[in-house]
């Protein structure tokens, strides 16, 4: 496979659409698991409770990893069997299409694990609202999927 600028942008591509959701998700998790702890250290039988909470800001890093095998599946990159040329221009496109689902599934995840912390503590004194905690972690995740469907729209539209 030939090195071009249009080949190295699209690797930065599915990159950056990977590791900003890896990385969002890694903080979110981070937030909601030390709040948790806390938590499960007084009130053990909450753990299956707390648990699911601290999951929820995972998903965007899913999402980021299924946008770079999109971005590297819609460059032709993972069923080349010969050499792929991308231009320069193309590769840009990767890149520009990249960015919304890497925004915002950074920033979603940092916001829900927040939101996750909150909800434990909500847990912790009264866990009958489980639910209600779910919901409102659940609702910052929308604009993840928001991120996730323009960059779906951008990446089919390069031809």
């Amino acid at each position: 496979m030939e090195v071009t600028l249009g080949l190295i942008l699209v690797f930065l591509a599915a990159a950056i659409a990977a590791v900003l959701g890896f990385i969002g998700s890694a903080y979110g998790m981070h937030a909601a698991g030390q709040a948790g702890s806390a938590v499960v250290g007084e009130k053990p039988e909450l753990f299956g409770k707390i648990l699911l909470m601290q999951a929820l800001p995972g998903s965007q890093g899913i999402y980021g990893l299924v946008g770079a095998f999109l971005i590297l599946n819609g460059a032709g990159i993972l069923s080349a069997t010969e050499t792929v040329v991308i231009s320069a221009g193309t590769g840009w496109l990767y890149l520009i299409a990249a960015i919304p689902i890497a925004l915002a599934c950074l920033f979603s995840a940092i916001y829900q694990g927040r939101v996750s912390a909150s909800g434990i503590a909500m847990l912790a004194k009264d866990e009958s609202l489980v639910a209600r905690a779910m919901v409102l972690s659940a609702m910052i995740e929308t604009w993840a999927i928001f991120g996730f469907l323009i960059t779906f729209i951008l990446l089919t539209s390069i031809k």
